[in-house]
């Protein structure tokens, strides 16, 4: 199988401002995200797709690595991550590089362990759904749209209600430890046959804001 990873790393952002770049523990934070992918051995490329100038200034110190310059249209706030998936995929298809899925590492998660994205990638391939996320036990004080539930040892999706007495355990989607997706599923969203893996705290945390910032440097 094989596979391509994406670290998408756009300039501007909501919440934080230029997270991506920011000096996290001694070096960007985009750089730690690059780094963890490039021990895995799973991946048949890796790109960074990006419209930040800072960050297209490491190509060449990552020369095996491609960074891609993303065009303004699918750099805003509400572009999808689908967009920017076909938009790359595309790219390569062009030069008659095809792949079978496609993994998505967040530069938020500079906490994500070696053996989480190994663990993860396994089990696609060994089961090959249409998609597989990383989750996190819900906490009584969270309520997502999303719920996954555990039944006989595997992770399924969950329409039900969230009661709050939790006599069940729940999990939602994090914040971006893995994403993978299967090439064919086109739609590169969280439908048809899904697989899951569970990461627990403090690996799980997603930098968004300053506050996320500081939490995720305590527990580096």
């Amino acid at each position: 199988m094989k596979i391509i990873c994406i670290i998408p790393a756009r300039k501007n952002s909501s919440r934080l401002r230029n997270k991506n770049t920011l000096n996290f523990c001694g070096k960007p934070l985009f750089e730690w995200t690059i780094q963890i992918s490039k021990k895995v051995k799973f991946f048949n490329k890796i790109i960074v797709s990006t419209d930040d100038k800072k960050i297209l200034k490491y190509k060449n110190r990552y020369p095996k690595i491609d960074f891609l310059k993303r065009p303004s249209i699918i750099s805003k706030n509400n572009t999808k991550m689908s967009e920017v998936i076909k938009y790359n995929l595309n790219y390569f298809k062009k030069k008659n590089e095809n792949f079978d899925a496609v993994a998505i590492l967040q530069p938020t998660s500079p906490l994500r362990k070696i053996n989480t994205i190994n663990l993860a990638l396994k089990k696609f391939i060994k089961y090959n759904p249409d998609y597989l996320a990383s989750v996190s036990e819900i906490k009584n004080t969270q309520y997502p749209n999303m719920l996954i539930t555990q039944k006989n040892k595997k992770f399924v999706q969950n329409t039900t209600l969230l009661h709050k007495n939790f006599k069940k355990k729940y999990y939602h989607l994090d914040g971006g430890v893995i994403f993978i997706f299967k090439i064919k599923n086109n739609s590169f969203n969280f439908s048809k046959k899904g697989a899951f893996i569970n990461v627990n705290f403090p690996e799980n945390i997603d930098i968004n804001t300053y506050g996320d910032f500081l939490l995720a440097k305590k527990y580096f």
